[in-house]
């Protein structure tokens, strides 16, 4: 299969990510790829061939933001010259054509691009209620797992609790972990922004504040300083070893957030934690 990041909104700041995922025959008129999170129609055009462009059958959204949902109509409109999409969405307040061509995943539900990759939607909700991550795996490459965490999972970070709290966010993240037990080593992470830079930044301050408390963040941080596109680079693994809310009960993360007897529930660490990145 193929992955292809699509770099949106980082000349003003928003460093978003879209994603083309597509089989890894050449696009062709009769293929299905998906493109997730096409906010700004023009700058995912320009990085598209004129077959990866014409590929596309269905929009996909991880949540219902304008910076991720806000471009379904305008690109749809473009994909019409050809075909109506399919829009694969949390929630209707992400924007579409009509109620005929929605698909509303529930936890759990798959999807087929052709007969060789198949997509789980996993139901994550806490940055927004309609948020949904989306687990890829390519049958003729066992090995092969991709996810789509839009603003739940960053690397080395989480999305802000805009419509949950912390005990959801923890629900979900754990979510994601359960569903993917003993392949994360395999599953390599997509996220919606690239925030990676001011994730390390928080945790090397507030956290591991010393090379060699935590070995996996310090390569992190030493990639992260030489690298400026990071997504699909680290594995579930990869974050369960340097992501400090992927590690509640890690004695670093408890001191960081004030409680070094180890009293709170991993709830309230995470929203202890989210809290101190928020006025970080």
């Amino acid at each position: 299969m193929q992955i292809k990041p699509l770099k949106m909104r980082w000349a003003s700041g928003g460093v978003n990510y879209s994603y083309l995922l597509a089989k890894l025959t050449p696009p062709s008129m009769s293929a299905t790829n998906w493109i997730i999170d096409p906010a700004e129609p023009e700058e995912i055009r320009s990085q598209l061939s004129a077959g990866e462009f014409q590929s596309i059958t269905t929009i996909v959204n991880t949540h219902h933001h304008y910076d991720h949902a806000g471009g379904n109509l305008e690109f749809a409109s473009l994909l019409k010259e050809r075909k109506t999409p399919e829009f694969i969405i949390g929630s209707k307040k992400s924007a579409t054509l009509s109620s005929s061509n929605i698909v509303l995943p529930e936890d759990g539900e798959t999807f087929d691009l052709g007969d060789k990759i198949t997509v789980e939607a996993i139901r994550t909700p806490c940055h927004t209620q309609d948020s949904v991550c989306y687990l890829v795996h390519d049958a003729d490459s066992p090995n092969e797992y991709g996810i789509f965490t839009g603003d739940t999972l960053f690397t080395a970070g989480c999305g802000r609790f805009f419509e949950g709290t912390g005990d959801q966010m923890y629900k979900s993240l754990s979510h994601i972990i359960e569903r993917t037990e003993g392949i994360w080593d395999k599953v390599k992470v997509y996220p919606g922004h690239e925030y990676t830079k001011s994730n390390v930044k928080f945790v090397r301050s507030k956290v591991w504040k010393t090379i060699g408390e935590n070995p996996a963040f310090d390569k992190l941080e030493e990639i992260t300083n030489k690298t400026e596109v990071l997504t699909g680079m680290f594995t579930l693994k990869d974050e369960l070893d340097f992501n400090p809310f992927l590690k509640l009960n890690d004695p670093y993360v408890r001191r960081a957030v004030g409680d070094a007897q180890n009293l709170l529930s991993e709830s309230e660490v995470m929203s202890k934690l989210r809290s101190l990145k928020d006025s970080f």
